[in-house]
């Protein structure tokens, strides 16, 4: 079996698995005991997953199973293990060292992410020969100022929100402030965005050039390669890279553009040797060689949409020679009449979803970027219990509003912290003075009526971890395989 073979084998498993156990993932947490998927769950198995002790809990996600447990459950366990993706942390590329004054306004999770997510784009950089980092999302500039300053290269930051790339800009070092230029730019998949893409590519290729010029009267300008591309797939890091073989074609960086040749994407040379002209999506007389840099294409956290909008350009636009991004959110992808566009983008593994009638959902969807079954390996009972209530107390809320037909919202970012979770009432009492209910009823009628639910699905408390824990997480390792 060759390895495309394997692949839509793998791939028909998978989706198989997940069709006939949607009742695990196919409903939302904050909705738990409206949806009660306890009542999906067989009775052979109930027998056994609300019997097992925190340590075999911590380890059922990772195939942990007994001789004497249910044939159905061991085989779930076992397929849903051999069809997991490796999950090993590379140890290839080492984190950098920030410096005081560029880890300013950054919180430690931001450090960590930057610190590494910046060595992994310079050794990209460096193997697909890119001088220039297109960063989509920049938000506050925080990545870019890390690749500027310690690594050298120039950056393109595109932000949708112009208060985020003001902030950017304030970031600026005198040292690099010619390195780095922040726009706002929202990316989507249309082709005249591609298009806007394009000629603002251009302007800020323009505005290093002249930069260089200004420092060195002999420059060169940018080289670049129309050579055919050679794709390569790094899928355990979510990276693309595309490398190219350089030809030693110099360029003058002040060249008159009217004696230059447009740059063309693999596409055109295809519409060209049709004779249907060139795809005038990405292509054009405004982008020539001597304007065009060899770029890599980022993304830290790119929510919803995003990602597939990049891999669009990536395959399209000659002069992007690299990809590396993480994505997120992928529940807030735009959904059409109940469909996602952009979800699955193989053509053969939505057939195949389409045969096993599994339908994306935002639960679904949600789930793909969760953190990974690894911090609960170590999970104490007393965080077992903490999680337990956050999901539970938030559910009875969620189940009292559906009742009652009373429609709240979040004064605050948040309803409760971690210590009002300590007991219901204390949790009740933060809720009524952190949310504002649509309800007539007052506050003592809503404490009453709230202590009732949670007296009568309290017996249900058992069920949290099991399936939001330990079963979800089988499924979520494997939920996205190309």
């Amino acid at each position: 079996m060759n390895e495309k073979d394997k692949i839509s084998s793998t791939n028909k498993i998978i989706v198989e698995l997940l069709a006939k156990h949607q009742w695990i993932h196919n409903f939302q947490v904050t909705k738990f005991f409206i949806e009660k998927p306890w009542n999906h769950i067989p009775e052979e198995w109930k027998n056994v997953l609300t019997r097992l002790t925190t340590e075999e809990l911590n380890s059922l996600p990772f195939g942990y199973s007994k001789e004497d447990w249910p044939e159905s459950l061991k085989k779930f366990i076992t397929t849903a293990s051999e069809m997991a993706l490796p999950r090993k942390i590379s140890e290839e590329n080492k984190s950098c060292c920030l410096d005081p004054q560029i880890k300013r306004g950054m919180n430690p999770k931001k450090q960590h992410e930057v610190s590494h997510m910046s060595a992994l784009i310079n050794d990209i950089s460096v193997r697909t020969g890119c001088d220039v980092v297109i960063d989509v999302g920049s938000g506050l500039g925080y990545l870019g100022h890390v690749l500027t300053s310690v690594y050298g290269l120039k950056v393109i930051g595109l932000e949708s929100k112009q208060s985020h790339t003001t902030g950017a800009d304030k970031r600026l070092f005198s040292d690099t402030d010619d390195k780095i230029i922040n726009v706002t730019f929202e990316m989507e998949d249309t082709p005249e965005n591609r298009l806007e893409f394009k000629s603002l590519m251009k302007s800020c290729f323009q505005k290093f050039r002249k930069s260089e010029c200004g420092k060195d009267m002999d420059c060169d300008g940018p080289k670049v390669s129309l050579s055919d591309s050679n794709l390569i797939n790094h899928s355990a890091t979510n990276i693309l890279t595309q490398q190219k073989n350089t030809e030693s074609e110099q360029c003058d960086a002040c060249l008159a553009e009217s004696n230059q040749t447009p740059i063309q994407t693999d596409s055109d040379r295809k519409n060209d040797e049709q004779g249907d002209g060139p795809n005038t999506t990405l292509t054009g007389n405004d982008v020539t060689k001597s304007d065009v840099y060899r770029c890599l294409l980022i993304g830290l956290h790119c929510c919803g949409d995003l990602t597939p909008a990049m891999l669009k350009v990536y395959s399209e636009a000659d002069f992007v020679r690299g990809l590396c991004c993480v994505s997120c959110c992928y529940h807030r992808m735009v959904s059409q009449e109940g469909t996602y566009p952009h979800f699955p983008m193989s053509k053969e593994l939505d057939t195949v979803m389409s045969k096993n009638h599994l339908t994306p959902s935002a639960p679904f969807l949600r789930l793909g970027a969760q953190e990974t079954r690894a911090r609960w390996k170590t999970k104490s009972e007393e965080s077992h219990q903490s999680h337990v209530k956050a999901v539970a107390y938030r559910s009875l809320l969620e189940l009292y509003a559906h009742q009652e037909n009373v429609e709240f919202s979040k004064l605050f970012r948040r309803i409760a912290t971690a210590g009002d979770f300590e007991n219901f009432d204390g949790y009740i009492e933060k809720t009524l003075s952190r949310c504002q209910f649509s309800s007539t009823h007052g506050k003592d009628s809503m404490r009453t009526k709230l202590k009732a639910l949670y007296a009568e699905y309290h017996v249900y408390f058992q069920y949290v971890e099991v399936i939001t824990v330990s079963i979800i997480h089988k499924i979520l390792i494997m939920l996205y395989i190309p």
